[in-house]
């Protein structure tokens, strides 16, 4: 597989730094706020961690927050071999940048595809993982019965039915396409079903924003198929440190009956349900995520 990198007719959306990591590959990142060190781990796979400023803006005054390109997004260099997008490869990645960084134990918020990173991530460095807060995660595709996924899945875009978008969106959610513009434009209509209100002024902010400023690389998306399918649940005991799962009440993609496995299989772990919000609590309901967030660092 030959890594392209992002489409050169896309406008760019540039972290602040580069930084060589060991052997020579490089991994773009910057990072805001003031407290303890935090690192996001963006979804996807295959978005780039610029998508998660206003998700690091709403905990800046908590934590430094900083933003890491994963491998192959932006100035990040793909693996080596180019086509070694894995789960334990992303993980390496992480915890390389975490130590070039210069940075000790941190916080790991991970979202969506993101999440199953940062749980793998808090499974193989236990010490390096200080707290662990994973947001409409999952931990892979095995891990939950396909009957339940399904029922979830249809009960969150039931409510839905009488928006005259939905049949293009769920048609756009089946777009394949090896290139980059042909994927964000085919892909364009299915954002709204990621809210709960899709036409709330909040969801319609942020569905504009990421129609703008959406990059996505395609040799990782489609690198991402695992065989056999990932199922992280055997796995979770090693987890000692707290851990917070937050998720939205009607998540069509990662839902509850995703999230909760990963909160039942951590000693200790909080899960809690963002009402009326789907795949982007902290987007649909700042105040609410905020709130529970505050209330387990506090506690």
């Amino acid at each position: 597989m030959t890594d392209r990198g992002p489409s050169r007719t896309l406008s760019e959306f540039p972290l602040e730094h580069v930084l060589e990591l060991p052997g020579g590959r490089t991994v773009e990142w910057e990072a805001v706020g003031e407290g303890e060190p935090l690192i996001w781990v963006e979804g996807g796979p295959g978005f780039p961690a610029h998508l998660a400023r206003p998700d690091v803006a709403l905990v800046a005054d908590l934590f430094r927050c900083h933003l890491v390109n994963a491998p192959g997004i932006g100035r990040t260099s793909a693996p080596e071999p180019p086509s070694d997008y894995g789960l334990d490869s992303h993980v390496a990645f992480f915890e390389s940048a975490r130590t070039a960084l210069g940075l000790g134990p941190v916080t790991v918020m991970g979202h969506s595809w993101g999440g199953l990173v940062a749980v793998a991530w808090a499974i193989a460095h236990p010490a390096s993982v200080g707290r662990l807060i994973v947001i409409d995660g999952y931990l892979g595709d095995a891990s939950v019965d396909p009957a339940q996924a399904a029922a979830e899945r249809d009960a969150a875009l039931h409510r839905l039915r009488d928006r005259p978008w939905l049949g293009a969106a769920l048609g756009a959610i089946e777009t394949e396409t090896d290139d980059e513009l042909e994927m964000i434009e085919g892909f364009s209509p299915a954002w709204p079903l990621y809210f709960a209100e899709p036409e709330s002024p909040a969801a319609r902010r942020h569905v504009e924003r990421i129609r703008r400023e959406l990059r996505w690389n395609m040799n990782v998306a489609n690198a991402w198929a695992p065989e056999p399918p990932i199922d992280l649940r055997p796995q979770l005991g090693r987890i000692q440190c707290p851990t917070l799962v937050i998720v939205g009440e009607h998540d069509f993609i990662c839902g509850p009956v995703w999230n909760r496995p990963i909160a039942d299989g951590i000693r200790g772990a909080r899960f809690e349900l963002i009402s009326g919000a789907g795949h982007l609590p902290q987007y649909e309901q700042p105040e609410a995520f905020r709130a529970v967030l505050q209330e387990w660092l506090e506690g």
